[in-house]
């Protein structure tokens, strides 16, 4: 569905969609529309769901001339705002927000994908097989968990950047479980000195705060960043499995190193994510976000 509606009706459309079972909400700040300060407003919805939206969007008005519009269109076929040249290359604050409020839920699938990651990551370290890890950050979904806290940070919006950070400290814990676990058969002290012994904190930082930098301005672009997200993964998976196979070892300066290591990472990441996002995104109002709930 493609909805076009006056921005003040914004809160009380996603509102109706969400209660209505669509999904795949996407808000879109065109650089013009057919009604004045119009926002586009894409989703999906089963046949069923979609007419009783239609219905509540009737009662709101919209649809009616200087109201706005709702077309209907078959699943496969997708539309773009960016690629018809009808809306900025880049997202505007308000379409980052509302990006950020998906990436910032905690949902079942992405529990899954980071348990299977964190295993295939930890087979991955050892065995010494650089296929199977590079298979694990493919997987692990981490790069969501860095950019929304980032982007709350960049919004002002102290809700989104806790929410942000408890799916990320979240999905770090389950990591250094399902790195503990196998650790307690398969690593052995020397393993993890091996590893540490071949990592650079210094370049680790580095290499964090570049991911960091490359994601925010990919996600601040409107473009695809799943491919800048495996190295964002690398910063947050490698540090984790190494902490749960630390601890494993129970060798209280392997764990100290693996936390330090782990900490820095993250707290780099979400640096790296706030001065890409704030320079492509530029200055932003504030107030209007601190009052939105995400």
């Amino acid at each position: 569905m493609k909805i076009i509606i006056p921005k003040k009706f914004l809160n009380t459309v996603e509102e109706i969609l969400k209660n209505n079972n669509a999904y795949s909400i996407s808000i879109i700040e065109p650089l013009k529309t057919s009604i004045d300060n119009g926002i586009i407003i894409t989703c999906n919805a089963e046949a069923k769901d979609a007419e009783k939206i239609v219905l509540e969007l009737k009662k709101l008005g919209l649809g009616e001339k200087g109201h706005g519009s709702v077309t209907i269109m078959p699943a496969n076929i997708t539309f773009s705002c960016r690629e018809e040249g009808m809306a900025s290359t880049s997202l505007s604050p308000l379409e980052l927000y509302y990006k950020a409020k998906t990436m910032v839920k905690i949902t079942k699938n992405v529990l899954i994908k980071v348990v299977l990651a964190s295993i295939m990551g930890v087979i991955g370290l050892i065995e010494h097989n650089i296929p199977t890890l590079i298979g694990a950050m493919i997987i692990a979904p981490l790069v969501d968990t860095v950019m929304g806290s980032a982007i709350g940070t960049v919004l002002g919006n102290r809700e989104l950047f806790i929410q942000g950070m408890k799916k990320e400290l979240l999905c770090s814990g389950i990591v250094i479980v399902c790195a503990f676990i196998p650790s307690l058969f398969f690593v052995s002290k020397e393993l993890v000195l091996q590893y540490l012994s071949e990592t650079s904190i210094i370049l680790s930082a580095i290499v964090a705060i570049i991911a960091g930098i490359s994601g925010g301005m990919s996600i601040a672009s409107g473009k695809e960043y799943e491919i800048i997200g495996v190295t964002i993964d690398v910063s947050i998976l490698i540090p984790a499995l190494l902490m749960g196979m630390a601890l494993a070892t129970m060798d209280m300066n392997l764990i100290y190193i693996t936390f330090i290591l782990l900490i820095i990472n993250i707290i780099l990441l979400d640096v790296g994510g706030y001065i890409g996002l704030k320079y492509k995104v530029g200055k932003v109002d504030k107030t209007t976000f601190k009052k939105s709930s995400a």
